[in-house]
């Protein structure tokens, strides 16, 4: 007998090691329910592997909440809005939970405008509409609008132009404010300010010319322009003299930072009731005919980030649904096989000879 080498010594002890025994070819048994169970067990793991593959090549969005620590910030808020009464008439200002009243015509620009829309922005509104059903309607703002700046765009230019005399006044602009409570109002009547905040000369107002039907274009607490928000393309139409129109906003600081952007965007979202109700004389209800804006921040801040699946986690979980359906697959032929081959063979036995 010849002797081993070291080598060949050592190629036998690693053999020991092998886990996975070999079949000899000659052994193997192909049966047609075998067959049957590989493309079952095929199907399934390319199924599988598609759909995992397809998971794994998704955007993940990570949620962050935290309380919100940034006590001085400065903002301002954003809005376009339309109203069917006479610039002349209207009295538009803000005044924060501690006391500040300003006149804020001093920001924000106050020009004749036409409250019936253009055909191009009839559908824009419904557009716009469209998309807040989608959402909710006075849910907080859509993530796709805040991390993809999805949305409908700014309100078109009338097309055809207006032929007919301005009926309305377009309130618009940009204006500063603190991050603090505040009521943002728009009332008949120019403004005085005073020491304990300011009033309003409503009784120079005819009567006739009280209507406060309004179209909010846009309004935001956002620095960005783009995409929708949640009182974009509001309309509230009515024939009462002293309707008084409140918004309640809850502001929730944000800060969304998608794929590839180094640094986050701080913006913010906010949620909205609303209530209207009239306040004539003779409905007794207490409040002034308007259209009143009044919001407050949240103290939990929002964070949201995008960020891709770990390549290693889907690795293993490829790992996982090939090695699983494999040692089950197996399993269960194994019982079928077994359980074929018992009956088959109680058929075919030849039964015994029964006793005279």
């Amino acid at each position: 007998m010849r002797r081993l080498t070291r080598k060949e010594k050592i190629q036998e002890e690693v053999k020991k090691l092998d886990a996975f025994p070999k079949v000899e070819p000659e052994v193997q048994v192909k049966t047609p329910s075998g067959a049957l169970a590989t493309i079952i067990v095929a199907t399934m793991i390319s199924v599988l592997v598609f759909s995992e593959f397809y998971y794994y090549r998704t955007i993940d969005t990570v949620y962050e909440y935290t309380v919100d620590t940034d006590l001085i910030r400065n903002m301002s808020f954003h809005i376009d809005c339309t109203v069917k009464m006479h610039c002349e008439h209207l009295g538009v200002d803000y005044i924060d939970i501690s006391g500040t009243s300003t006149d804020a015509t001093r920001f924000l620009e106050l020009q004749p405008a036409h409250f019936d829309l253009a055909p191009n922005q009839l559908e824009w509104l419904e557009r716009a509409g469209k998309k807040k059903d989608e959402r909710g309607s006075y849910s907080l703002d859509s993530l796709e609008r805040f991390m993809h700046l999805e949305g409908v765009g700014a309100i078109p230019d009338p097309d055809p132009a207006h032929t007919t005399p301005p009926d309305s006044c377009r309130i618009h602009g940009s204006m500063p404010i603190n991050k603090i409570a505040a009521n943002f109002h728009i009332t008949a009547g120019k403004s005085i300010h005073h020491a304990r905040g300011h009033a309003h000369m409503s009784n120079s107002v005819p009567r006739e010319a009280l209507n406060f039907s309004h179209r909010i274009d846009s309004f935001s607490f956002a620095d960005e322009r783009d995409g929708m928000h949640t009182l974009d393309g509001d309309l509230r139409v009515t024939e009462e003299k002293d309707m008084m129109y409140q918004y309640f906003l809850k502001v929730v600081p944000s800060t969304i930072q998608v794929i590839g952007q180094k640094k986050p965007t701080r913006t913010n979202q906010y949620s909205v009731t609303e209530q209207h109700r009239n306040v004539g004389a003779n409905m007794n209800r207490q409040g002034v005919p308007g259209i009143f804006v009044k919001y407050d921040f949240e103290a939990v801040s929002v964070g949201v980030r995008e960020q891709r699946r770990s390549f290693a986690q889907f690795l293993v979980r490829m790992c996982g649904i090939v090695g699983g359906i494999f040692v089950t697959s197996g399993l269960l032929h194994s019982v079928i096989s077994a359980a074929l081959a018992h009956f088959t063979s109680n058929k075919d036995a030849t039964p015994l000879p029964s006793k005279q």
